[in-house]
C-alpha cells in the first residue's frame, strides 16, 4: 500500500489558512477591484462576466467594492459552518481565483495599452 501522507498535506494547508485569506483580500478583494477600476478607466476594456457587468452597467462603478465584501463575507461564513478539513477549500479556492482574475485583468489592460 502506499502512504500518500494526506495527512500531512491538510495539516499543511490548514497551517497556511491564514496566508489563504490574506490572498483573498490582496487578490480578490484588491487586486481584482483595482484592475477592474483601471480597466473601466481606459475605456477599451469591457466586463466579460454577464452579471457583473449588468450590475455595473445598472448600479455604477461604486458598487463593485460592497459587492466584493459581501461575497467574501458570505464564503468567510461558509468557511465558518464547513466542517474541518474540508473548510480549508474555501479561502484558497477564493485566493487563487482573485490571483487568476487580477493576472487575467492585468494581461488585458497591458493588451489594451499596447
Amino acid at each position: 500500500m502506499i502512504d500518500t501522507h494526506s495527512d500531512s498535506s491538510i495539516e499543511l494547508l490548514s497551517g497556511l489558512t491564514p496566508l489563504w485569506w490574506q490572498g483573498t483580500i490582496v487578490f480578490f478583494l484588491v487586486g481584482d477591484v483595482v484592475t477592474t477600476l483601471s480597466g473601466y478607466h481606459l475605456h477599451t476594456v469591457v466586463e466579460t462576466s454577464p452579471l457583473v457587468a449588468w450590475l455595473i452597467n445598472t448600479y455604477g462603478l461604486s458598487l463593485l467594492v460592497p459587492l466584493k465584501i459581501a461575497v467574501v463575507a458570505g464564503f468567510y461564513g461558509l468557511y465558518r459552518i464547513v466542517p474541518h478539513p474540508h473548510s480549508i477549500g474555501v479561502p484558497l479556492a477564493l485566493c487563487m481565483l482573485g490571483f487568476v482574475v487580477t493576472v487575467w485583468n492585468g494581461a488585458v489592460i497591458v493588451a489594451a495599452l499596447l
